[in-house]
């Protein structure tokens, strides 16, 4: 998810890019819910329709007939019988439209009704994180779709499913009694793009794995010998940091920066969230010796857009760009200004179906001014800059208000970003090597294949 937010005469002064959507950042929250008039639903349902008609960066809307929509959706609006039933009406004349950042987020998956308004990322009070803490723990997990089948890619050192024995390779049949392929398969229906459908699946598993704190978790797997076990996890706490931005419940930030064989500078980071920033410097920095960085933003769904070029910065000796941001009137570049401590080595990204917006524009940019060689699975393609709008009801609504393009023109938004090395998994190279991806980078490092353009000095045209 895309979100930017307009301060003032410059909006690329505060131009901020969240690369989850909302929904899978909101998706364990709870809090109070009120139940809404239908009057209140009428307003909800006309402002909604007004703010897509007035504000989506294409007077087109995409090649829609923005006023049919409107004719076929208010009596069904009229007529919903519940909350659940309206926001789901929302949703559905939303997806009309076929394009990223475009959702309602009900109150019911949203929290802290109090928070102050704003884009600022602010450190959320240390009550208000210990209740999102305690209603979206987590298992250490990771399930995606691999060769027709559920297959751990990954597990977090020390978590539940760690102890619990759980490695990458496993198949997962069901969790909580319920069989997974069965999601897989109404998945299907919602006719999206196949690295659409995988990103929703990863989603939505790792939803059914949070929960409460303390709380549990039935896993039933099949092992390296396809051997059927089951295991119930408790779930705990995130360790990441919290962060608060704008109307998003609070997000846990996670960085890991450490050295891989022949000592190459590994980092990884679950959003581009400002807090992280100065950590992500001290990591490149401690670098500066390596004979190449890999940056892991599998999984990543973004953040901050000048988060994008603050971290390219760190990679560029001269001035360069990773994009255009063009809104309905005018346009916005992101320009890199390059660090006076560059790093000037090889660089790798990671890529997977679940790295959008902010991670696609930093994967793309860099990929397309040939300073990184991209390694993975391709990107989700939803790069759609947007903003978040607290509605009459106390949900929120998101909505695309810019197109993103490459420096060379490329649109990411539904096609996202192919990697330069791909690398298609198997349950056998899980089992074996436990993170194909990774060590494929690792040899691309070792071999010192050039990128595109074999040079850190990006594009000097800008």
């Amino acid at each position: 998810m895309c979100l930017c937010h307009d301060r003032g005469n410059a909006l690329m002064k505060r131009t901020a890019i969240l690369t989850t959507t909302l929904l899978a950042l909101a998706c364990t929250a709870v809090g109070f819910v009120q139940r809404t008039t239908s009057d209140l639903r009428q307003q909800t349902f006309e402002l909604v329709w007004r703010r897509v008609k007035e504000k989506h960066y294409d007077p087109q809307l995409n090649g829609v007939d923005w006023d049919a929509i409107h004719e076929k959706y208010a009596p069904l609006v009229a007529a919903a019988r519940s909350d659940d039933e309206f926001y789901a009406l929302l949703n559905q004349m939303l997806g009309e439209l076929h394009q990223s950042h475009f959702a309602v987020i009900p109150p019911s998956v949203t929290i802290d009704e109090d928070a102050e308004a704003g884009a600022s990322e602010t450190p959320p009070s240390e009550a208000r994180s210990d209740r999102r803490a305690d209603h979206d723990a987590e298992v250490g997990l990771t399930v995606q779709w691999v060769e027709d089948q559920p297959v751990i890619t990954r597990v977090e050192e020390r978590s539940p499913a760690a102890r619990a024995g759980l490695r990458p390779g496993f198949v997962v049949t069901h969790i909580d009694g319920e069989p997974v392929n069965e999601l897989w398969e109404k998945l299907a229906l919602r006719k999206v793009r196949p690295v659409e459908r995988r990103s929703l699946f990863m989603r939505r598993i790792d939803r059914r794995l949070r929960g409460p704190a303390g709380s549990t978790v039935g896993i039933s797997y099949l092992d390296e010998r396809d051997r059927p076990h089951t295991v119930t996890l408790k779930r705990q706490r995130s360790d990441g940091r919290p962060v608060k931005f704008g109307q998003l419940p609070v997000i846990f930030t996670k960085i890991e920066a450490r050295r891989l064989a022949h000592g190459i500078g590994y980092l990884r980071f679950n959003a581009f969230m400002m807090p992280l920033l100065e950590e992500i410097r001290r990591a490149i920095r401690s670098f500066h010796d390596a004979p190449g960085i890999i940056i892991d933003l599998r999984g990543n769904p973004g953040g901050l857009g000048s988060m994008a070029t603050a971290v390219a910065r760190l990679f560029y000796e001269k001035r360069t760009l990773l994009g255009t941001m063009k809104l309905r009137r005018g346009e916005i570049r992101f320009a890199v200004f390059p660090a006076p401590d560059a790093y000037s080595g090889p660089v790798v990204i990671l890529t997977d179906e679940g790295t959008a917006s902010t991670s696609e524009i930093l994967a793309g940019g860099m990929q397309e001014t040939g300073r990184a060689i991209v390694v993975g699975r391709p990107s989700l393609g939803a790069v759609l800059p947007s903003v978040i709008e607290k509605l009459p009801t106390g949900a929120r609504l998101q909505y695309a208000i810019a197109d993103f393009k490459t420096p060379g023109g490329l649109l990411l938004e539904g096609r996202g970003v192919y990697p330069d090395v791909p690398v298609e998994l198997t349950r056998h190279d899980l089992l074996t090597q436990s993170d194909p991806i990774l060590e494929r980078a690792i040899s691309v490092i070792v071999h010192r294949r050039p990128a595109r353009k074999a040079s850190a000095a990006g594009d000097q045209s800008h």
